[in-house]
């Protein structure tokens, strides 16, 4: 058990190695096709298999700045490992990191860009931030790709996000024949992006035409139209992200497992709070996870980013607790408040919103103080899980999101979730049914509704009972069909075949809907024949 919390990416389902002289990315796993099939609706399978055989023997390669720490980096090992698996030659790629830091960090310009366009800030990029962006991913990485056999000879080639997308116009050079697809994975705003005099219009010109965005035959965002920018409507694609069911995030742990989890966060904790103590921070000490698994807990688990507003759901957690207290709870049966994440090499928010964290967290009541506890954490999804399975209910309170995993996450294991009405994280949680929405719209941002819904969970077995066996129903009817790795491969297959045909764009995504376009599909060749 020292050994998987000493060495945890060596213990996990899906094992990567990066060579640095090519910037491949190799993926290996014990999961079979079988292991999928037994997780995957009949309907969904025969779609899966279907789709696979034109494109057995094609060549896909994606392409993105981080193989840890962001949403791509979790979802593209077991998409890469799915798809090879059904005989498509997937491979992933993982950009440098820059050669001449002395020049700046091009991660503070393109995490800039990604703010902008999640309207987090003011700001507008900059000639200066433009060309140390072009020199790291086209002068820094573009030599070494474009000389890659696989990705010369590759029939589709993934951009993800902003950070690669001025390699679009090299790498279409060096294989005009491949078919570029670029993904949006944010919250965006279409028509603030078609505005040029806007700073989210700025960027999405650098993007689109400098950067060569413009040019690609496939765009793919989350399922919200207002993401779409309308100069791209007609080539875009809806694809949620998904989660990996068999990953170490979700998959089952042994109770052991789960306190060495538990251990493992407390371990950073007093690690962190030795560092604080030497600089005299003593108001910043942390409290620790209790290991009693009875012990309530309401959890956050994202990244330290400006647009997770995790101060709202540390008011929300006080409000909460403060319910509870007034209800004639005892202090030492209230819940736990947990804000956690993990960094983002590619993130370079995270330690300045941390500490921001601590400050909100210092201006609480001390008695609140002791309840609170929040931490930036190495890597360790075994952790994560763990922290899952002990909490109570999941928050998530972005203030701008595409599409939180970690809400898909929290129904997959039982647990209710709050979380905010913004981006795509409506289309994960049915009202009522696997936790709440709440209305950012208003001044308040309904916190109290969550507080007010939390409090009435935690206080009452019989009412938790009835909605984490509600939040389970939904998991394993809806959830697990429409935000797993086999949708976004079904997703991802159908999109390929679509371009390989020439085939018009749509809106389609639901499971459903795409059965019922290829039965219907089906019946007009059988008819034409």
């Amino acid at each position: 058990m020292t050994d998987l919390l000493t060495n945890p990416r060596d213990h996990e389902v899906f094992r990567l190695k990066r060579d640095p002289g090519t910037c491949e990315v190799t993926v290996e796993s014990n999961i079979t096709l079988g292991d999928y099939e037994t997780i995957t609706h009949p309907k969904d399978w025969a779609l899966l298999t279907e789709w696979a055989k034109p494109l057995e023997g094609k060549t896909v390669v994606f392409l993105n700045p981080t193989m840890e720490g962001g949403g791509v980096a979790m979802m593209r090992p077991p998409v890469v490992h799915l798809l090879n698996q059904l005989g498509v030659n997937a491979h992933w790629y993982v950009m440098e990191h820059t050669q001449n830091p002395s020049d700046g960090d091009p991660f503070v310009f393109t995490k800039q860009m990604h703010n902008i366009l999640q309207r987090k800030t003011a700001e507008r990029i900059t000639p200066e931030g433009i060309a140390l962006h072009r020199r790291w991913a086209d002068e820094e990485n573009g030599p070494v790709l474009e000389r890659q056999e696989t990705i010369r000879n590759a029939d589709f080639i993934v951009i993800d996000d902003p950070q690669p997308a001025p390699l679009i116009g090299r790498l279409r050079r060096a294989n005009p024949e491949a078919k570029f697809i670029w993904r949006n994975h944010i919250d965006t705003d279409g028509s603030l992006m078609a505005d040029p005099k806007m700073p989210q219009g700025q960027v999405a010109s650098y993007l689109l035409d400098e950067c060569e965005v413009r040019s690609v035959d496939a765009v793919i965002t989350h399922p919200v139209r207002a993401f779409v920018h309308p100069d791209l409507n007609g080539k875009t694609y809806f694809s949620p992200a998904t989660l990996e069911t068999f990953d170490n995030l979700n998959r089952h742990l042994t109770e052991l497992e789960i306190i060495a989890g538990i251990e493992f966060i407390n371990a950073e904790i007093v690690e962190k709070n030795k560092q604080l103590l030497a600089a005299g921070r003593t108001d910043d000490i942390q409290p620790l996870l209790s290991l009693d698994p009875d012990r309530q807990r309401i959890t956050l688990i994202a990244r330290f980013d400006p647009s997770k507003g995790m101060d709202k759901a540390m008011k929300m957690g006080v409000l909460t607790r403060q319910k509870m207290r007034a209800a004639g709870v005892p202090e030492d049966q209230l819940p736990e408040v947990v804000i956690v994440g993990n960094g983002s090499v590619d993130d370079p928010d995270g330690p300045g919103i941390f500490e921001e964290m601590l400050r909100v967290r210092r201006k609480q009541d001390p008695k609140e103080m002791e309840g609170i506890i929040i931490m930036r954490l190495t890597h360790n999804y075994d952790a994560m899980n763990a922290l899952m399975r002990r909490s109570h209910v999941l928050m998530q309170t972005s203030i701008a999101e595409g599409l939180e995993t970690r809400v898909s996450d929290a129904i997959m294991h039982g647990k209710p979730v709050v979380v905010s009405n913004r981006g795509g994280m409506k289309t994960q949680v049915v009202e009522g049914k696997s936790g709440i929405i709440l209305d950012y719209d208003k001044e308040s941002y309904d916190l109290d509704r969550g507080a007010e819904f939390m409090s009435g969970l935690l206080m009452e077995p019989k009412v938790y009972k009835a909605m984490a066996d509600s939040t389970k129903e939904q998991a394993e009817t809806f959830n697990s069909r429409e935000f797993t790795t086999t949708a976004n491969v079904v997703r991802w297959l159908r999109i390929f075949k679509n371009l390989l045909v020439e085939a018009e764009a749509d809106k389609i995504w639901t499971m459903s809907e795409m059965a019922a376009v290829e039965s219907s599909v089906g019946k007009q060749q059988l008819v034409a024949a």
